[in-house]
Formats: C-alpha cells, sequence, structure tokens
C-alpha cells in the first residue's frame, strides 16, 4: 500500500496499511491533542473523529504560561481522556473509514487556536464538513504526492491533510527549517503538489538549483503574495499550476485566485462582501463557532483591506490588516507602502517593516533589510534613508534598520512582526 507519511528529521516512514492498523488497535486518547510528531496528531485526530468525539489541537511548543493564558492545565486536559476499544471488526478498511467521517461529518467538531500574534489565542471551532469543504476526491487526485509546509495543528495544515488522506496520497513532512533536505525531499520522491506560505517559497528558492517538471501544483496562502517571486517561480517550476488562496481559521477555505487578483464568485455573494471602508466581510453562515467573534447584523469584520483593480469593482487585491497599521504621534503609517520601497532598491532580495513598542515614543518603525550580496551596512542604511525621505513622509521613515539573513518565523511558517 503507499506510503502515507514521510518523516525525514524524525527519519521514519508510515504506510497507509501502518496508519489502518494504528487507527485499529486499542489505545489510550485524548480529545486534546498537543504532540511533536505530526503523525500522531492526525492519528489521534482521526482516532478522535472514529470514536465521536471532538478534537482540541494544541501547538506542540506551548508553554505552560501560554496553557494557562488559555484556561488550560494538565488536570483539565485529562478530563477528556478516554479509551479506545479494538475496532478492527468495525473499520476494516479505508472505504469504512471515509464513509464513517462522512456520515457523521456535521457533527464532529475540531476546535483549533489561532496563531495569537496580536494577543491572546482564540479558540474556534469547526465542523469537519467546514474543514474539507474544498476537498476534491477524483481519479485526478489518486497519483498526488503532497510536500506538507504548515503547521499540523493549524487549519492550513488540516486542509492539506484532508486533501491528501481522502485520496490516499503519499505526504512528505517538509515544515522545518533545513530548507536544502526539504527541498531534497521535494525532489526524491518527485512531489506533485506543493501547499505553503509565500514566506516558505522564499526560503525554499535558493536551493531549487535547476528546472522542477514533477509539480503540477503551488498553493499558497496565509500571507498577501509577493508577486515579486512569481517569475521566479514560473521559471522554476514550469509545470506548476499556481494557486493563489486566502482562508482564515474563522472562516476556512474562502476565495482563490491564480495570481494576485480576487473576486468574489457568484455563489458567495450573499456570503462574503467588501464595506465601504474595503474591508472583506464573512457572514456569519460560514463561520465556525468562538465566543471571542464579534459580529455586526450578522457579519464579522474580518480585519483585511482590499484595493480594487478594475472601476467595476470586482477585482480586488489584499493590501494589509487593519492592525498593521501603526501610530506614530497620531498619524496612521501603513508598514506595506514602507516595504514595497526598500524592496525595489538595488541589492535587496526582501524586506519586512512593523510596528515597536517604545516606552518613550509609544511606536517605532522598525525594517528589517535582507541583502542579496554582502556590502557595507552602514553605506547601505543611508541609502536606504535616503530613497525613502525622497519618497515619504518623516513620521513613516524607519527609526530602525537592522540587515538579518533570514526573518524569524510564526508557528505556521509566516513572517513575525
Amino acid at each position: 500500500m503507499n506510503i502515507f507519511w514521510k518523516n525525514p528529521y524524525l527519519n521514519y516512514t508510515k504506510t497507509y496499511h501502518d496508519f489502518l492498523l494504528d487507527l485499529q488497535k486499542e489505545s489510550l486518547n485524548n480529545s486534546y491533542i498537543q504532540e511533536k510528531d505530526p503523525y500522531k496528531v492526525f492519528l489521534c485526530l482521526i482516532k478522535n473523529a472514529l470514536n465521536n468525539k471532538k478534537t482540541i489541537l494544541l501547538d506542540a511548543d506551548l508553554s505552560n504560561t501560554e496553557l494557562d493564558e488559555i484556561g488550560l492545565n494538565e488536570k483539565e486536559i485529562q478530563k477528556l481522556a478516554y479509551k479506545q476499544e479494538d475496532l478492527t471488526s468495525k473499520l476494516s478498511s479505508f472505504k469504512t473509514i471515509f464513509a464513517q467521517l462522512d456520515q457523521e461529518k456535521e457533527n464532529l467538531i475540531i476546535e483549533i487556536y489561532t496563531s495569537g500574534t496580536t494577543g491572546r489565542p482564540k479558540k474556534i471551532a469547526q465542523t469537519l464538513k467546514n474543514v474539507i469543504r474544498h476537498v476534491k476526491q477524483t481519479e485526478k487526485c489518486h497519483d498526488n504526492v503532497w510536500a506538507f509546509a504548515y503547521n499540523p495543528t493549524h487549519f492550513a495544515g488540516l486542509q492539506v491533510f484532508f486533501q491528501a488522506f481522502f485520496n490516499l496520497n503519499s505526504i512528505i513532512y517538509i515544515f522545518d527549517k533545513d530548507w536544502k533536505l526539504n527541498y531534497n525531499e521535494i525532489k526524491n520522491f518527485n512531489v506533485t503538489n506543493l501547499s505553503c506560505t509565500p514566506t516558505y517559497m522564499k526560503m525554499l528558492l535558493p536551493y531549487v538549483k535547476e528546472k522542477n517538471t514533477t509539480i503540477k501544483n503551488l498553493t499558497f496562502g496565509g500571507e498577501r503574495f509577493d508577486v515579486k517571486i512569481e517569475n521566479i517561480i514560473t521559471e522554476m517550476f514550469p509545470k506548476a499550476r499556481i494557486n493563489n488562496v486566502y482562508a482564515s481559521s474563522e472562516a476556512g477555505s474562502l476565495l482563490s485566485s491564480s495570481g494576485e487578483g480576487f473576486t468574489i464568485p457568484n455563489r458567495y455573494s450573499n456570503n462574503i462582501k467588501i464595506s465601504e471602508e474595503n474591508e472583506l466581510l464573512v457572514n456569519q453562515s460560514f463561520l465556525g463557532h468562538s465566543k471571542s467573534l464579534e459580529l455586526n447584523n450578522g457579519w464579522y469584520y474580518t480585519g483585511d483591506l482590499v484595493e480594487y483593480l478594475d472601476k467595476e469593482k470586482t477585482t480586488f487585491v489584499f493590501k494589509n490588516r487593519k492592525t498593521d497599521f501603526v501610530n506614530i504621534g497620531g498619524y496612521k503609517v501603513n508598514p506595506n507602502e514602507i516595504e514595497s520601497i526598500i524592496k525595489k532598491i538595488d541589492n535587496v532580495e526582501d524586506a519586512v517593516v512593523f510596528g515597536r513598542k517604545n516606552s518613550v515614543l509609544g511606536n517605532v518603525i522598525v525594517a528589517q533589510v535582507i541583502l542579496l550580496v554582502e556590502e557595507d551596512k552602514r553605506e547601505k542604511k543611508k541609502q536606504i534613508l535616503n530613497i525613502l525621505k525622497e519618497n515619504l513622509q518623516d513620521w513613516k521613515i524607519p527609526q530602525l534598520i537592522k540587515f538579518v539573513n533570514n526573518f524569524e518565523l510564526t508557528r505556521t511558517g509566516k513572517v513575525k512582526k
């Protein structure tokens, strides 16, 4: 039977037969899942579903302090422990497993904690039906090989897993920082599908030394797509179809596009809209359940701001989040505006701009810059500041410019700001 899961970091391979045996055998399980091994995350998740138990996913590296912040401790976690009996007689094949999951998909609950980059993590409860809303099961999908480049306890990771699982595809785990090893695994296993953040792709590209004709689908999500790398991607992955996805933990996967511009499909016209302030809104019918979600007349304000590309206001791009704006002396500063200028400067490979709390000034603007080749940092800083001063008002100029080799990433694989 097909390889199910390959983990080069823990140096093991599991077949679908192995996975079936692990699902069937008697074991102690828990609705709370906090595992360092991603294989065990999905094993426990499917076991919970087959036992009609909800699942609460916790990041493996959550500290005791972070668990306390969301009201969890060992005693609370153990309250949802249970024993699974041997299921061999009930679940003889994946066909029976898929049938049971499909039958219960409206009742099975998966609770996910958002990344918490702007404060305390928030719990979102989704039905399995919502999680697999866009999963396709077709003959064309049967030969796919997936590279798994997301955190397994977050929404994007769940979507990749179920897309692969329901088609009995092989999954190669590459969500780690050894980019050379990651790309070697992509080549060695003839990966056909890679779904990742634009940041992940930018980290991977330096290790793509020759054209890859095996990958047929590249899907990007979690961040604004960086059109600067689109030409490189097209050149190095000439057979790949590029798909840009807008999704959130609150609503799941909503919009997709072959480029930077999005449109709202007619079938979603009653569920998704743009406000007069150019903010994307999602109707409560598309949302998971969370006590922290604030609704206005049945609509959830996502905080994602768009800019229209046409006079008819049908096609738009995502510009930034409302929370990205930084208050500097009463002025609202958009970091993306500063980033776009820095990225165009000679020898700049990438840049990220964000606000940082300051005890004296309240907030300061910080820019982190990656250079293509080494040069005098002091002179480069002067050049960047001069160009910014020519194009921006004084309050938009970064107070701190740092040259780095790589950006720090969040648990979800996005650039940490």
